[in-house]
């Protein structure tokens, strides 16, 4: 089968490569991908910028697919089954993290698509010992969710749980949104399902089209943050009082100083972007105005439910920020289309 490799560390090293069929074990489970999303951390693996890459390791931690074959000590799983997975690929179970069902920060983790073998391939194979510490990495999709659809999910729990369930979003709030990829467009959404009465997206004078989406996603009002001061818009907005809620989808550090500026007292901003460069400024602002700084990785089992409901009750559009469909031998043309932010969100089909 063709699979995208992640030959070596460093910048570059992408091979798209002819390798086995992945042999489980009686534990095992193999799964047929059907699609999978290009994330923007991808593009942190195949620059080797961002941490838990493990090469030579087959790329794609955002798949859905059908499970083929199960060892012969599965029960909870058959071939047929129509799959979602949340990419952990390993985790210890013993940790203060696996202990309280907080599997996507336990240390010694390794995903899917990065620290192992994951879902740019025809096939992916999920440990019997994973799942039997954490069953809930892997979910049934509904009957009536397409494989797109499901590869979506993933960015979309990321989402909710930034905005919900770590910003603690009430009815009638305000947020603002920083970034407008896949993540800030879920987030936008998140604010939306979470009667949010103003959501700002912030983005740059090169995300007009991307704007247009988040309008449709429930975006109330846009910044173009190189056109003019987003803290004094922001102010403008909210009439001096400032946002109670910041999402940062986006990762400069300049967009943390900015977003500590922007909200309220006692508001709450959700990092989700990263930044390799060290932070330069006093965060005395954050005591002085008891500000919360949350540094966000994930999601759990509760977001992944209550987004699947969410989208069956026809509260969430996971398709809506899809803009082009690839084969995954294209996945370097799809890396340079994120690059260029022509396209949102790119789904990549297995071959042979």
């Amino acid at each position: 089968m063709k699979a995208v490799v992640k030959t070596k560390h460093g910048p570059g090293n992408i091979e798209i490569k002819d390798v086995p069929i992945p042999e489980i074990g009686d534990d095992d489970i193999l799964i047929e991908v059907k699609a999978a999303g290009l994330c923007g951390s991808d593009i942190g693996f195949v620059n080797d910028s961002v941490g838990g890459l493990y090469p030579p390791v087959i790329l794609g931690h955002e798949y859905a697919g059908i499970v083929s074959k199960v060892g012969k000590n599965v029960r909870a799983w058959k071939p047929g089954d129509r799959v979602a997975s949340d990419n952990t690929g390993s985790v210890c179970g013993r940790c203060y993290a696996c202990a309280t069902a907080n599997f996507l920060v336990c240390p010694q983790r390794r995903g899917l698509g990065y620290g192992m073998d994951g879902g740019f391939a025809k096939y992916i194979k999920i440990l019997g010992d994973t799942l039997k510490v954490f069953p809930g990495s892997l979910l049934m999709m509904p009957d009536n969710m397409s494989f797109e659809e499901a590869a979506l999910l993933d960015p979309a729990c990321n989402a909710y749980k930034a905005v919900i369930q770590e910003g603690g979003l009430m009815p009638g709030e305000d947020v603002v949104v920083f970034g407008v990829g896949a993540l800030g467009q879920f987030s936008i959404q998140a604010a939306r399902a979470g009667g949010a009465a103003r959501i700002i997206a912030i983005g740059l004078n090169s995300d007009t089209e991307r704007f247009e989406v988040a309008k449709k996603n429930g975006a109330t009002d846009f910044i173009y943050a190189d056109a003019v001061d987003p803290v004094a818009k922001v102010k403008e907005l909210t009439g001096g009082e400032g946002v109670a809620l910041a999402i940062d989808c986006a990762g400069p550090n300049i967009v943390t100083k900015q977003a500590i500026k922007l909200v309220r007292t006692a508001g709450t901003i959700v990092k989700i972007g990263y930044d390799p460069e060290p932070y330069d400024e006093s965060l005395n602002e954050i005591i002085d105005r008891a500000v919360r700084l949350i540094g966000h990785f994930g999601y759990d089992w509760v977001t992944w439910r209550n987004v699947i409901k969410l989208w069956e009750a026809g509260k969430l559009s996971l398709n809506s920020i899809i803009t082009h469909s690839m084969k995954i031998s294209q996945f370097n043309e799809a890396i340079e289309m994120i690059k260029k932010q022509e396209a949102i969100k790119i789904i990549l089909y297995p071959e042979e």
